[in-house]
């Protein structure tokens, strides 16, 4: 690596051991605090606990280091203008309901293929949403009397719910529902996956064992209610099911699971690609990119010693005739009249000279 790349890399590595280490140590206060320094936390959920700080490096250190890169920075910035711009807000968020929220760009695929989707994720969420703050020791629940029970969160109760009431049987049976989603999600994909085993990469293990993992997590999580009243079955499928958890935090930002920290950079692209300011290919004429893109990537590339303003100028179709058109004037070939484009404005791009690296 050249000199010029090496200090923004390792400034961008000491920038985001910093963001890591600022984000785990804001999230230890914030347990010690919330659980009224520790007394709230149960030691049940202690490994629990122990993993989710250690995922919380590890998930700030990989977001840091992704979003800061120049070129997912770029669509950071344009997300955070959008943000701030009240004639684009509504766009911003009408986008992040449909792409992160609902996320029907998969049912264009296969409705049942979005459903799968739909299920894994939410039910993730969910777990989490449902998990972290009793994890953290912030919320839990004490008995009121023989038949009702008080949500205490923050050390502050609120209100009361009978035992035999709708109220309970959801509260208490969350996180099976949420498993269960995580379950159907998990199953459809690794069934879909082994049924096309043969075409390469689809049974990679890269691409097998996170799926492998959440379907693992779920259904453990679904044993421990049903084997509660077992009481030699039920510590040993807690032990498992805590060591698979604790497995999936650690192990979440370096697997595939991981593109759930990056997905929402979609959301600035959704923004660049809004803008009606876009550049015309400059030998056929057909719309290319949004300026903002165009320029932000001429850029980066000529702050790599790439310079190829005009290359980039081109559609896709017009760089690659332009490149076989500089080859055969190269080898001194000529390619079938079918595969190039005949019209003079082509025979003229073709015919213009042309250097190693550039094309002038």
């Amino acid at each position: 690596m050249s000199g010029h790349g090496v200090e923004p890399a390792r400034l961008l590595h000491r920038v985001a051991l910093r963001d890591a280490t600022l984000a785990t140590v804001l999230v230890v206060a914030a347990v010690w605090a919330g659980a009224r320094a520790g007394r709230d936390l149960d030691p049940a959920l202690l490994g629990y606990l122990g993993a989710t700080i250690v995922a919380t490096f590890a998930v700030t250190w990989r977001v840091s280091a992704f979003w800061r890169r120049p070129p997912s920075a770029f669509y950071g910035r344009a997300l955070r203008a959008a943000l701030c711009d009240p004639r684009r807000v509504r766009m911003a968020f009408h986008a992040a309901a449909t792409d992160l929220g609902t996320q029907r760009f998969i049912a264009a695929r296969s409705r049942t293929r979005w459903l799968a989707h739909l299920a894994l994720s939410l039910g993730a969420f969910a777990s989490f949403a449902i998990t972290v703050p009793l994890v953290f020791g912030w919320m839990h629940f004490a008995a009121d009397g023989q038949d009702h029970y008080r949500p205490v969160v923050l050390g502050i109760g609120l209100g009361r719910f009978a035992l035999a009431g709708v109220a309970a049987w959801l509260v208490f049976h969350a996180l099976a529902l949420a498993g269960g989603a995580v379950a159907f999600g998990a199953t459809y994909f690794l069934t879909a996956r082994l049924r096309r085993r043969a075409l390469p990469g689809v049974t990679d293990p890269g691409q097998i064992l996170p799926l492998a993992l959440l379907l693992f997590v779920a259904l453990s999580g679904l044993a421990l209610p049903a084997s509660r009243n077992h009481t030699e079955l039920f510590p040993a499928v807690s032990l498992l099911h805590e060591a698979a958890v604790v497995v999936l935090l650690v192990a979440l930002p370096f697997s595939k699971l991981g593109h759930v920290l990056i997905r929402p950079l979609q959301l600035g692209a959704r923004v660049v690609r809004a803008s009606t300011d876009w550049i015309a290919c400059a030998t056929c004429g057909a719309v290319l990119a949004p300026r903002a893109q165009a320029a932000a990537v001429g850029a980066l590339l000529a702050a790599r010693g790439a310079h190829l303003t005009e290359h980039l100028r081109q559609c896709p179709p017009c760089r690659r005739r332009s490149t076989a058109a500089a080859q055969a004037r190269l080898l001194g070939a000529r390619f079938h009249p079918d595969l190039v484009d005949t019209s003079p404005r082509a025979r003229a791009a073709d015919a213009r000279p042309y250097t190693l690296g550039k094309v002038a």
